[in-house]
């Protein structure tokens, strides 16, 4: 099986640090239990990318449900690209134009 590498973009190393600070403001340690979804996550996406569906052309999401939150990501041959990590309430125009 083949293994992907997963690139987080800089727009989502931004998105990720809102989110983490924004959780712990609410709880001491709740960002960092984001952090091991969002990790677990990245498991997934190193070992199958295509297992989340297309939601806007190439773009794929997946949900971390606990906390309601989207990584938006494109596959480019042997790599992933992590695009935006947002809030489900958030507008999602914002990524389609990534």
């Amino acid at each position: 099986m083949a293994t992907y590498s997963v690139i987080i973009q800089a727009e989502a190393e931004l998105d990720l640090d809102d989110a983490h600070i924004y959780l712990e403001d609410q709880k001491a340690g709740l960002g960092f239990d984001l952090l091991a979804e969002i990790s677990d996550i990245v498991g997934t996406l190193e070992s199958n990318p295509f297992l989340f569906q297309k939601v806007y052309g190439e773009k794929r999401r997946a949900t971390i449900k606990r906390f309601d939150y989207n990584i938006i990501y494109v596959i480019r041959e042997q790599s992933v690209f992590i695009l935006a990590i947002i809030h489900g309430m958030r507008d999602s125009k914002r990524w389609e134009q990534l």
